[in-house]
């Protein structure tokens, strides 16, 4: 794989095949993918900028980046304001947040036996 990767860098292919796809939407760059491991863990709680920056490990303005994108797919929500911040978590109601937490349960058994 590592062979074909480096045969094609440098060539200009245009847009990526994967760019724009669901996954990729979703995932995006691995601070979102850190923000939505955080937001799993912490199902249950609700988070301001501050503490998913800290727990994930990105700057908060990071955070706010992908706060928005976030909350309009429906995957996190806005829980109430406390002061001059909002907090956050994961909409345990909906169907790929539900999912997220199935695939990162699935994925630590995995982790986990191997």
């Amino acid at each position: 794989m590592a062979e074909i990767a480096d045969e094609h860098q440098g060539e200009d292919q245009g847009e990526a095949f994967a760019e724009g796809t669901p996954l990729v939407e979703l995932f995006g760059t691995p601070a979102r993918a850190k923000l939505l491991s955080v937001f799993v863990d912490e199902r249950q709680q609700d988070l301001n900028p501050s503490e998913l920056a800290r727990q994930a490990g990105v700057a908060r303005s990071t955070v706010y980046n992908h706060l928005e994108d976030l909350t309009d797919l429906g995957i996190v929500k806005e829980t109430r304001e406390t002061g001059p911040s909002k907090r956050y978590k994961l909409d345990t109601d909906d169907e790929i947040a539900e999912l997220l937490y199935k695939l990162d349960g699935a994925m630590l058994s995995r982790l986990l036996s191997s």
